[in-house]
């Protein structure tokens, strides 16, 4: 059972959390994240190459975005439930859906900001018994003009407990 009642979660859904401050799109990071990818697509590492593609600039991977998890980025006390209190045991917690959603092109130079809601918590059983509980949160990141460039959706899933037969 997870340590919280799905009534204490429910009781969040809704709420919005700033999570990511001062996300720079460096060029250099951008190229670094396109090698780890294994994207080799010139436009990421040659801003020349990306105009002739139709960029303005060099433009960031569409997964670009997962390196606001990095500490640096993070508020204090922003952690792995992005400062919700989910309450999830994290040794059974593992990553369901990720969804991105594009307003605009995120390109080298911009800086972002993002707040995570809460938009659902629900319950499912598992396949092997117990109770599934899942959270779907949704970062909407903005540019340093205020404008929504991305709505980044994803579902954590804290799986049942062994032996946890649902009573």
């Amino acid at each position: 059972m997870p340590s919280k009642s799905l009534d204490e979660l429910e009781a969040q859904v809704g709420r919005t959390v700033t999570t990511v401050e001062n996300l720079v799109v460096e060029p250099g990071k951008v190229e670094e994240f396109a090698r780890a990818i294994k994207d080799d697509n010139p436009a990421f590492r040659d801003e020349d190459v990306a105009r002739e593609q139709g960029y303005e600039s060099i433009p960031a991977p569409l997964t670009f975005t997962r390196t606001a998890y990095f500490p640096r980025y993070r508020p204090d006390g922003i952690g792995l439930d992005h400062g919700f209190d989910l309450g999830f045991d994290q040794s059974r917690v593992v990553h369901g859906e990720q969804e991105y959603i594009y307003e605009q092109q995120i390109l080298a130079g911009d800086v972002l900001s993002g707040k995570t809601t809460l938009v659902d918590v629900y319950e499912r059983d598992g396949s092997r018994g117990g109770t599934m509980t899942f959270a779907v949160l949704e970062t909407a990141y903005r540019n340093a003009d205020g404008e929504h460039v991305l709505t980044e959706r994803l579902t954590r899933i804290e799986l049942a407990a062994q032996g946890d037969d649902g009573d």
